[in-house]
């Protein structure tokens, strides 16, 4: 009796332990696939805007300095 609780609860420890790893391997694809890239794209648009933003701002002061 004693080794059949054992041999359940080992693997029960073992299907937890697999849903445990499933988890993390899905987090870290997560992150490589979805989030950093995100972010980068998040960044880059940002960047552009920024960029869009100053060019504009030289614009009207040399219309400005032209009149």
């Amino acid at each position: 009796m004693s080794s059949h609780l054992a041999t359940l609860y080992w693997s029960g420890m073992l299907v937890l332990f697999f849903f445990w790893a499933y988890g993390i391997g899905s987090f870290v694809l997560d992150l490589k696939n979805k989030i950093i890239p995100g972010i980068i794209q998040y960044r880059r648009g940002r960047r552009r805007a920024r960029e869009q933003q100053e060019r504009e701002e030289e614009r009207e002061e040399r219309e400005k300095q032209l009149y």
